[in-house]
């Protein structure tokens, strides 16, 4: 493993146990094993470390998540799929905290700002991909994309407030069916 992987997983290690906001450099090189200035060397800066570094944790975490609906998504329906998403989401909760961490710093950092809406692309399109039908347009597919990222970062924000009193994968399928259900009757 080279000293670039090496700072990477140390940061990530980081923010899994310190979060964003309480990493420092040293935090980083202590726990990559790798010297203090091969971060600027590397990386420019702590904060485009930590930042690939929980991209690639979220990435990581996606993936898992792609393979837990994957594997028998077809048979499943909506309320299977989003427990299975919210097991994950429970088990990778430092990754989502280190998130939150990272989005408020977009607001004055146009660059973090522009990748993370890019990141935010990406994944309307992979969750369409995932769970929605193929058949559809493209525009639609996009739609049904933006629908499931705008429904997961709001069971993500809601779960880490306030698990005990979030939605369950239950309380999801069931507004759902309502929602459907009061629609063909208007």
């Amino acid at each position: 493993m080279g000293e670039r992987d090496k700072l990477i997983d140390g940061a990530k290690r980081c923010l899994q146990e310190r979060g964003y906001a309480h990493t420092t450099t040293r935090d980083i090189a202590r726990a990559s094993g790798a010297n203090l200035a091969s971060i600027g060397y590397h990386f420019g800066s702590k904060d485009a470390l930590l930042f690939e570094a929980m991209l690639e944790a979220t990435t990581d975490w996606a993936d898992r998540l792609r393979q837990a609906l994957s594997d028998d998504a077809p048979h499943k329906g909506f309320e299977t799929l989003w427990q299975r998403a919210i097991e994950l989401l429970d088990l990778h909760r430092p990754v989502f905290v280190a998130n939150i961490e990272v989005f408020a710093q977009a607001e004055r950092l146009p660059q973090l700002r522009q990748a993370l809406s890019d990141a935010q692309e990406t994944a309307r399109l992979e969750l369409a991909g995932w769970l929605g039908d193929a058949r559809l347009p493209q525009a639609t597919q996009r739609a049904v994309g933006a629908f499931y990222l705008t429904l997961l970062t709001g069971l993500i924000m809601q779960r880490l407030i306030d698990p005990e009193r979030a939605p369950t994968a239950e309380t999801l399928a069931q507004a759902l069916a309502c929602h459907v259900s009061s629609r063909d009757l208007g």
